[in-house]
């Protein structure tokens, strides 16, 4: 049974995958991938640590792609939700910039935007028509800028941009909940867990 999330520094959910990647991990390493992440350093004295940290990272993704490919059916349909994305930000992206371009309306790439959640309206298109075409033009007509916040997953691009005015408005495109989205983020928050507790050891190490 997983520990009380309480009593370790990451949430429930990504507690319950150590739980069950440790039972492997501590078979085949000798080490508890729980006790390495909370405490690095007491590792430090065990012989090739870091060879082995390599190794277990290594497991633990493996252990993450196997998960996923066992998922056959939602794989199929989670690639098929994020071409669908991707093919309406295309569209999106191209009336967004030749609007915004029409009316001299700075349309940029912000490296960063910071804004107040309650301050905004979010607006979600699962498709790019013509009333979808008919908001962006009202929008454009009352925005100071736009900005693009799509962001990248695998290959795929999805679609989200920031109308800045008076009031804030963030238009994105519709991506369904997956289960292999959860379990790619799953597997991203562990890597980031035993890069930080690899790092730790190593400057514990010296190196």
């Amino acid at each position: 049974m997983a520990e009380d999330a309480a009593d370790v520094p990451w949430d429930g959910q990504t507690d319950t995958f150590i739980t069950n990647i440790d039972k492997t991990i501590s078979k085949q390493y000798g080490i508890s991938l729980r006790d390495f992440l909370q405490d690095p350093d007491k590792f430090s004295d065990t012989k090739d640590i870091l060879a082995k940290v390599e190794n277990i990272r290594a497991a633990v993704d493996e252990y993450f792609a196997g998960l996923r490919s066992s998922l056959t059916d939602e794989s199929a349909a989670f690639t098929k939700a994020l071409e669908e994305a991707d093919a309406q930000y295309a569209k999106m992206d191209e009336a967004i910039a030749t609007k915004a371009s029409l009316s001299r309306v700075p349309y940029i790439k912000p490296f960063d935007v910071d804004f107040s959640p309650d301050a905004k309206e979010e607006i979600t298109i699962d498709k790019f028509n013509n009333a979808a075409d008919a908001l962006v033009t009202k929008l454009i007509g009352v925005s100071s800028y736009v900005g693009d916040l799509s962001y990248s997953y695998d290959k795929y691009t999805i679609g989200s941009w920031i109308f800045s005015g008076q009031k804030v408005y963030v238009v994105s495109c519709y991506l369904p909940d997956s289960i292999i989205m959860e379990i790619d983020g799953l597997n991203g928050k562990v890597d980031e867990l035993i890069n930080s507790a690899y790092q730790q050891l190593r400057l514990s190490l010296g190196k």
